[in-house]
C-alpha cells in the first residue's frame, strides 16, 4: 500500500491500453499484494475478480461551457498559435488556512465542477488522485497518456497518467495538467496537491498562523 508523504514518484510511463469508456472502475490486488485499477470487471484478471471491489462514483454537475473567445485584437497572434508549446503557468491566488501542526489539506476542482480534497504535498512531483475522482468527472482512464509504477517507502504500484483541463484552488488555477491516477487509501483525501501545481506559483507556508499563500509567479 503507498502512503501519503511517501512518494518518491519515479514515474515511468509506458505505452497505455485502451479501456471502454463506459464502465465501472474495479480495484484489485495481485498475489503480491500490489493494487490495481481497470474499467470493467472484464479487465481483471479471472482468479482475482471474486474479491474485485467496484469504487463509489461521487456525483458532479457537468462542466459548464466554455464562454465563446473574444475577437482577436488587430496584429495580435492568432489563438493558441504561441500557447500550444507553451508550459501550464498558474494564475489568480488563494490562501488556505489550516490548523498549526496538522497536515494540509485543500480543497480544489478539477475541470472546472468536480470538488476533490487533496492533501498538499510539497515533497511530491506529481498530482495523484483517485479513479472515483476521474469517474465523477466523467474523465475515462482510456484517455491516459501512460501506464507505468510508482514507488514509495511502503511498495510499488501500477498507475495511469491521465490529462485534465484544470485544477483550480480558489483564485489559483493551472490549465492543462497530466496527473497521476491512484488511490493513496486515506480516509476523506482524494489524493496529494504535487509540485506540478505548486511550482506555478509562489507558495509561502506560515506554520506559526496555519496560513499557506499562493501567488502568481511573474
Amino acid at each position: 500500500m503507498i502512503r501519503a508523504g511517501t512518494f518518491l514518484l519515479a514515474v515511468m510511463l509506458l505505452l497505455a491500453i485502451p479501456a471502454p469508456s463506459d464502465a465501472q472502475i474495479y480495484r484489485w490486488v495481485d498475489e503480491r499484494g500490489v493494487p490495481h485499477f481497470t474499467e470493467g470487471i472484464d479487465s481483471v484478471p479471472q482468479r482475482f475478480r471474486a474479491t474485485a471491489v467496484p469504487l463509489p462514483l461521487r456525483s458532479a454537475p457537468p462542466p459548464a461551457p466554455a464562454p465563446p473567445a473574444a475577437p482577436a485584437a488587430p496584429g495580435a497572434a492568432a489563438p493558441g498559435a504561441s500557447a500550444a508549446k507553451a508550459a501550464p503557468s498558474g494564475t489568480g491566488g488563494t490562501t488556505i488556512r489550516f490548523t498549526p501542526g496538522q497536515r494540509i489539506l485543500v480543497s480544489a476542482r478539477i475541470n472546472g465542477a468536480t470538488s476533490v480534497d487533496l492533501l498538499l504535498d510539497t515533497g511530491a512531483d506529481r498530482t495523484v488522485m483517485s479513479p472515483r475522482v476521474f469517474a465523477a468527472a466523467g474523465v475515462s482512464l482510456s484517455r491516459g497518456v501512460g501506464t507505468g509504477s510508482i514507488r514509495g517507502a511502503t511498495g510499488t504500484a501500477n498507475v495511469t497518467a491521465v490529462p485534465i483541463e484544470s485544477i483550480e484552488v480558489g483564485e489559483a488555477k493551472v490549465g492543462k495538467m497530466v496527473v497521476i491516477s491512484h488511490d493513496i487509501e486515506q480516509s476523506g483525501i482524494d489524493g496529494l496537491l504535487g509540485r506540478d501545481f505548486l511550482d506555478q506559483f509562489n507558495v509561502n507556508v506560515d506554520n506559526a498562523q496555519g496560513v499557506v499563500t499562493l501567488t502568481p509567479k511573474k
